[in-house]
């Protein structure tokens, strides 16, 4: 079983050092808020340079920051963990931690500026007797998975905000913005980390014990390729949701311009001062009738043959020619036709 240490006091100094002698790999935790980087080169015999702030080597830096000397491979990766408080304004409770990860013959060191338990956060699969490299693989699988879910997180969220579309109820701005940056930036690290795990595989190889590593991290290559294109799909869902919204507006725009069409013909019709206008409405019956009845009519005639047939889609041709029932009827009377023939 691989040992997990979370902080690198005195305590854990001589566990590292007694871990070290006997030749077991660990994996180490580390938040740079409790640990210096002096301390961290004294107790491991790290090289300074693996020992890069995550915060300044994110995003499209990971690729460019990463580090081999032959001895240890060190680059930074994004994974998602548990927010305090439990959700932001769109609901999404998991947040980006960025996170520098060292792998050397002896240990797997992880770094990051906040105080959490990695080990605990992630929980990947170690409780069997693994091999160095399967070590890693799994701890790397498990950053991945932490990915995925934050996509799932998302996607859940369009698909409440979704429902409650349907329902009547606007989508917040707030919440589209906010998933729409959080695709965003899942998109750009995502691209990084690819880069990051192509170089990956031929670096750790070379360092002693891990001979073996290639096959695992092709498997890494294999998983973080179907992020893209899940990242994708969910923002064209995100753009779907928002054409919806507009087109249920436009809809309802529609509707009330249709409304307000007669009464602009009203007052428009009252608002003029021809002779013959003002010397012929003398009467309340031409009043109603030239005022009233004729607008009313030209508004059913544009429903019935206008708004029903290509606002609403009522089109009662187009319902007779694709009734079931008329396609039987004419089904029966062409068979009919052919057997007088």
């Amino acid at each position: 079983m691989i040992e997990v240490l979370d902080r690198l006091d005195a305590v854990q100094r001589a566990r590292v050092a007694a871990l070290r002698a006997q030749g077991r790999f660990f994996w180490l935790d580390v938040q740079l808020s409790e640990t210096s980087r002096d301390a961290l080169v004294e107790a491991l015999g790290i090289s300074p340079g693996a020992l890069r702030d995550p915060s300044e080597s994110g995003g499209a830096n990971a690729a460019r920051t990463f580090h081999a000397d032959g001895e240890s491979v060190a680059f930074t990766v994004r994974c998602y963990v548990g927010s305090e408080p439990l959700a932001d304004e769109a609901g999404l409770r998991l947040r980006p931690l960025e996170t520098r990860i060292v792998v050397t013959h002896d240990y797997l060191l992880t770094l990051h500026e906040e105080r959490i338990s990695l080990p605990a956060a992630l929980a990947p699969d170690l409780a069997e007797e693994r091999s160095r490299p399967h070590a890693v693989y799994e701890v790397l699988v498990a950053v991945l998975e932490s990915t995925f879910d934050a996509l799932d997180e998302v996607e859940l969220t369009l698909e409440r905000l979704a429902g409650t579309s349907d329902e009547g109820g606007g989508v917040p701005r707030r919440v589209v913005r906010v998933a729409g940056a959080r695709l965003a930036n899942m998109r750009r690290w995502v691209t990084a980390e690819q880069a990051v795990l192509e170089r990956l595989g031929g670096e750790v190889g070379a360092i002693p014990g891990f001979d073996t590593a290639d096959r695992y991290f092709d498997r890494l290559a294999e998983l973080v390729d179907r992020l893209p294109a899940s990242i994708d799909a969910a923002a064209n869902a995100m753009g779907m949701l928002l054409d919806l919204q507009l087109n249920e507006r436009a809809y309802v725009v529609s509707v009330v311009a249709t409304i307000f069409v007669p009464l602009t013909f009203v007052t428009g019709f009252f608002g003029m001062n021809f002779g013959w206008m003002v010397d012929h409405i003398d009467s309340p019956i031409a009043f109603w009738l030239l005022g009233m009845a004729i607008p009313i009519a030209a508004a059913a005639v544009s429903w019935r043959f206008l708004l029903r047939r290509f606002l609403m889609g009522d089109d009662p041709v187009c319902q007779r020619a694709s009734d079931p029932r008329d396609d039987k009827a004419r089904g029966r009377r062409r068979g009919a036709h052919g057997r007088r023939l």
